[in-house]
């Protein structure tokens, strides 16, 4: 871990939750009353929506569940914070910041407005999800992380700490 990396993740997600948050209290104060107001014909409409669940509204109305869950995902991913090494994992850095930065974007609204609030909706694909700037931190994280993992620098290091582990499980699969 080095002191450098984590301010820098310290950084850039303090910037993302405030952007995040900028842009939800500009949607508030300008499309609430609104309805559906296409940014970008055919492709991106802003529509104001209180979302007391998750993805596609799944859970609605259990903020103690969710509350719960935020707080495990942070502890967790604040765990592999300490990892943080934007010189040797890049992509494994901005994937835990993407991730963090998101999670407590969307914390925040849900403590203070007890939903949060989602405002971006695919025109041209009106069933999937009204989402916001925290949730597209999430899923950017999640896949650069991903890749990361699968492809990237950080997979011989995971490999090392899995593989032995593996080996060990199936010699005493062998010997049973």
């Amino acid at each position: 871990m080095k002191h450098k990396d984590i301010i820098i993740g310290l950084a850039i997600t303090i910037v993302l939750v405030v952007i995040d948050q900028l842009l939800k209290l500009w949607v508030i104060s300008r499309f609430k009353e609104a309805g559906v107001v296409k940014a970008i014909p055919k492709i991106i409409d802003i529509q104001y929506v209180e979302n007391s669940g998750a993805a596609f509204g799944i859970f609605a109305g259990r903020l103690w569940l969710f509350i719960l869950i935020t707080v495990l995902a942070l502890a967790f991913f604040g765990f592999l914070a300490k990892d943080l090494n934007f010189k040797e994992h890049p992509f494994y850095s901005v994937g835990i910041v993407l991730i963090i930065s998101g999670t407590v974007g969307n914390f925040i609204d849900r403590i203070f407005r007890g939903y949060v609030v989602d405002f971006i909706q695919f025109a041209f694909w009106q069933t999937f999800a009204t989402f916001n700037f925290a949730d597209m931190c999430i899923v950017c994280g999640v896949a650069t992380m991903v890749i990361s993992l699968l492809f990237g620098e950080v997979k011989l290091e995971w490999l090392n700490i899995v593989l032995p582990i593996l080996k060990k499980k199936k010699k005493e699969l062998i010997y049973i």
